[in-house]
């Protein structure tokens, strides 16, 4: 079960399960991945359900705690007070083509846009791999290095390495605010550049040939 360890006036109200921490209010957890430039991941089920049950410890494996640590917000709801129409998840659980969601439903919310659940899935015990997949493939960082993905963009070491179908291209580097921060010509499939002038914090990578990708730039 979800043990709260912390509540209050002034505290934030969380929950840990396995070692990882759940947010069990909205507004804290979406302030908190605003604030640390991450993304949500929403986690509604019941405390009673053995697929949720399976789900949390299958989260807890090792190959998915870093990813969560360290590029998500975990925000778990409880159907108990958090039912499929209260405001909370009406956005997240009303595109479930029935009345009935079955638990546990799991999506990934970007705070760019609240409304939105990216990856929904739900009545399924998802594996290990299968998370793996769902947090890599919408996860907004560097931690993605895929030789088999498509217009692939990431920063690892301070170095921009990107990756697209068009050999030659334009390629813009935005910041979040929507001015422009780098622009240059890609000539080979894979290209890579000096990405220590990049200021910190999510930029937008784009290609003339009208693909894009979040990035998130973080230095210690």
């Amino acid at each position: 079960m979800l043990q709260v360890i912390s509540q209050g006036m002034n505290a934030q109200k969380t929950a840990v399960y396995e070692g990882l921490t759940y947010y069990l209010d909205k507004k804290e957890a979406f302030d908190t991945a605003t604030v640390q430039g991450k993304q949500v991941f929403l986690f509604w089920g019941s405390v009673s359900c053995s697929r949720c049950n399976q789900v949390k410890k299958n989260l807890a494996h090792r190959t998915l705690t870093s990813i969560l640590q360290e590029h998500y917000i975990l925000w778990y709801c409880d159907d108990n007070e958090y039912s499929r129409g209260t405001p909370e998840v009406i956005d997240y659980l009303s595109v479930v083509p029935t009345p009935n969601v079955p638990y546990p439903a799991l999506c990934i919310i970007d705070t760019f846009d609240i409304t939105k659940a990216h990856g929904l899935v739900w009545g399924k015990t998802l594996t290990v791999s299968q998370l793996y997949d769902m947090l890599t493939k919408y996860v907004a960082n560097d931690y993605i290095d895929d030789d088999k993905r498509s217009n692939n963009a990431y920063i690892s070491r301070n170095k921009l390495i990107v990756k697209s179908d068009a050999t030659k291209e334009e390629i813009i580097v935005y910041a979040v605010t929507g001015s422009q921060v780098d622009k240059f010509n890609k000539t080979e499939p894979t290209l890579m550049r000096d990405a220590s002038s990049y200021p910190s914090g999510i930029l937008i990578i784009a290609g003339s040939s009208g693909w894009a990708r979040k990035v998130i730039l973080k230095r210690n």
